[in-house]
């Protein structure tokens, strides 16, 4: 067996190594829980609170999605993980990055992601390899993290080192030219284990379904790494320090041009030029600490600096011209960007009794700093037939644009959750934000307040009022009112909900409803060369949410949501009474898991996504559709340590055609563009190695 001393070196070595073996050492001093005995349920979550909190004590949704369910699914993007969650909706696809909607609002690339508690700058691909689960907190957040969307959060919790050595390697190979092999290996680097280390590192390869012009096929280019440090310096204080890096290298396919509820040129065709390509090379570089620092209080700070830089030479099909003589305009540009995102907070937790009730206050700060600093070239435009090979791109003799910005956000928030008795708890917090760009400050205050009501030992019942904010600057030079500054965005949230551990706390269920209602949106008022800005805009989401986490039998497993939501335009000048883009009123998502023996297990999975707008306008519309995954997995216990797996996924097994997020619609055009393509049937085959 490997020493302490010998696994310390393998594990360096995995930073430049793209695979490696090592074996397990025993120890009797540490429990290191490697699965759930009650399926997918989650009994705490660390994102509502700031601090690990049970899921009955959180007075708020939160949907936590873990290792074992994404390692079923073979997922390696977060939308494969989110589409366990029906609260969620997916958008486009453009540039090679993801998009959200929570609760019928989109969760932004700056503000509406989170990495282990950390604003996290979201603008491509997520490193899913590096996630041991995702954590969905629903409906405002102002109070602990600032500035975001009244929809909610999504935080990714990455993996911890183990105090147990440990080895997993698997290797996926699936439809279109798909690969990836993962190797995740962690344990104690010295005798007394007080220094732990992991790294994970992941490469894929995968081509298109959809050709360009030309018949070549758009492919993808992808590696993952991480190293994840614990140390305890000593019984009351432990440093943490991480580091990754994602290195993702595509093609671009903007999505489907669609006509008549069809896909011009059928589905496979990609519109876009066939040299267009993003290279995105991101590093997280950061700490952690947590230290315990009397019987009462805890402190617990970190820091994170995200690089992010962008290479970009994409094309822009036009479809202005393509009704009237069958030609789009190849335009486009080559562009440079970088991102650095810089994150930092402290909390002290405190934990006491006064006056016969019981405390848990939590008092901290955060901060962050963003810059962006973007240099552009653009190509000369040509005229392309459809199905003709785009010419090699030439530079234009426009300027080259050159932008930089930057800004400072701060938040200081207070807040105490009281425990009256054993049947009645209440939680108050309050928040203040700052946040200064271009020399301009703007301030913003959120509360919230809760009451949750224990009938029994196995439920409870609250009652949450919560806000939102988002920073909206000032009023540009095209109104009369210019220089004016304007309010922040302000999200309101009522919800009412509960929470149960059924048949012998196996199986959780929960449900709520909800309203939020979004104020002080932009509203444009008088003639068009003479208009005044206003804030008087308005959107009203009321929802139904139910969901199951958990054993329904000794053989059976699922992870089940639905959602039903009313969202609407109460109050705009271009889409009042019209409902928000690729927000279905009713969505549904199952996953389940029988056991056919010990050793053999079957899934199935049902999506349902329920027709969507696919433009603020609602001229544009997308049918809804069901798609049923299926999959098979057999374990072979080589010995008392080493497992191996063989996994087959077949994702939409009925080859359901349907169009998935995203999608424009201009008066020039007659359809719409953008629109990604929901790929046909698919398989994913499996090799895994645990020891």
């Amino acid at each position: 067996m490997f020493s302490k001393s010998q696994l310390t070196l393998l594990i360096g070595a995995l930073l430049s190594a793209p695979m490696a073996h090592a074996e397990m050492t025993d120890t009797d001093e540490h429990m290191v829980v490697t699965g759930r005995d009650y399926g997918y349920k989650a009994d705490t979550n660390s994102t509502a609170m700031r601090m690990e909190m049970t899921q009955l004590e959180t007075p708020g949704q939160v949907a936590v999605i873990d290792e074992k369910l994404i390692d079923e699914q073979r997922a390696s993007t977060l939308g494969e993980v989110l589409q366990n969650d029906a609260s969620i909706s997916a958008g486009g696809t453009s540039r090679n990055r993801e998009r959200f909607s929570l609760r019928g609002f989109e969760l932004g690339s700056s503000s509406g992601f989170l990495r282990d508690g950390h604003q996290h700058w979201s603008h491509y691909r997520q490193p899913v390899e590096l996630l041991e689960r995702v954590e969905v907190m629903k409906g405002p957040a102002g109070l602990l993290y600032g500035q975001s969307a009244p929809g909610g959060l999504v935080n990714m919790v990455s993996k911890k080192p183990t105090y147990e050595t440990q080895m997993n390697f698997s290797q996926d190979v699936g439809s279109n030219n798909h690969t990836r092999s993962v190797l995740d290996v962690s344990g104690s680097l010295n005798a007394d284990q007080t220094l732990r280390g992991r790294v994970v590192l992941a490469k894929e390869d995968y081509d298109s379904w959809r050709k360009f012009s030309d018949g070549s096929t758009p492919s993808t280019d992808r590696f993952v790494g991480g190293m994840f440090l614990d140390y305890d310096v000593n019984d009351n204080v432990t440093v943490s320090l991480h580091y990754d890096r994602t290195q993702d290298k595509g093609s671009v396919d903007s999505g489907a041009y669609i006509v008549d509820g069809k896909p011009v040129m059928g589905r496979d065709h990609v519109w876009d030029a066939q040299w267009s390509k993003i290279d995105n090379d991101v590093q997280n570089t950061g700490f952690d600490v947590k230290a315990q620092l009397t019987d009462t209080w805890a402190l617990n700070t970190g820091f994170n600096y995200q690089d992010f830089v962008r290479n970009d030479k994409e094309s822009y099909p036009d479809f202005s011209k393509f009704e009237e003589n069958d030609t789009i305009k190849q335009g486009g540009s080559d562009r440079h960007d970088e991102w650095a995102f810089k994150t930092a907070y402290t909390d002290f937790v405190g934990e006491f009794d006064t006056l016969g009730m019981q405390h848990q206050l939590l008092v901290g700060a955060n901060w962050l700093g963003y810059s962006y600093d973007r240099f552009q070239r653009s190509f000369d435009s040509v005229d392309v037939k459809p199905g003709q090979t785009t010419p090699a791109p030439v530079y234009s003799n426009k300027d080259p644009k050159v932008s930089n910005s930057s800004y400072d956000a701060w938040g200081f928030y207070a807040q105490d959750m009281i425990t009256l008795n054993d049947n009645w708890q209440v939680l108050a917090g309050i928040r203040f934000d700052r946040q200064v760009k271009s020399g301009i400050a703007e301030e913003a205050v959120s509360p919230k307040l809760a009451a949750i009501y224990h009938p029994a030992e196995n439920g409870s019942i609250y009652l949450a009022y919560s806000e939102s904010f988002e920073p909206q600057g000032v009023v540009s030079s095209d109104y009369t009112n210019a220089g004016d500054n304007l309010d922040p965005l302000r999200g309101k949230q009522y919800e009412l909900g509960t929470k149960w551990e059924l048949l012998n706390k196996r199986l959780f269920a929960t449900a709520a409803v909800f309203n939020i209602t979004q104020e002080n949106s932009k509203i444009a008022v008088g003639p068009d060369n003479n208009q005044t800005l206003t804030q008087a805009g308005e959107r009203v989401h009321n929802g139904v949410e139910f969901a199951l986490q958990g054993n329904i039998t000794d053989k059976l497993s699922m992870n089940a949501s639905a959602m039903y939501l009313d969202a609407e335009y109460t109050k705009d000048q271009n889409y009042e009474g019209n409902r928000p883009v690729d927000v279905p009123e009713f969505a549904a998502s199952v996953w389940s898991t029988y056991n056919v023996t010990q050793a053999t297990d079957v899934n199935l999975g049902v999506i349902y996504e329920g027709s969507r707008f696919g433009d603020a306008a609602n001229t544009f519309k997308k049918d809804g559709y069901t798609r049923v995954d299926v999959g098979v997995a057999h374990t072979y216990k080589y010995d008392g340590k080493l497992d191996i797996i063989g996994r087959v996924n077949v994702e939409n097994l009925f080859d359901t055609d349907y169009m998935a997020g995203g999608g424009s619609t201009s008066k020039d055009y007659v359809g719409a563009t953008g629109v990604t393509l929901g790929e046909g049937r698919n398989f994913m085959a499996t090799i895994e190695f645990k020891y």
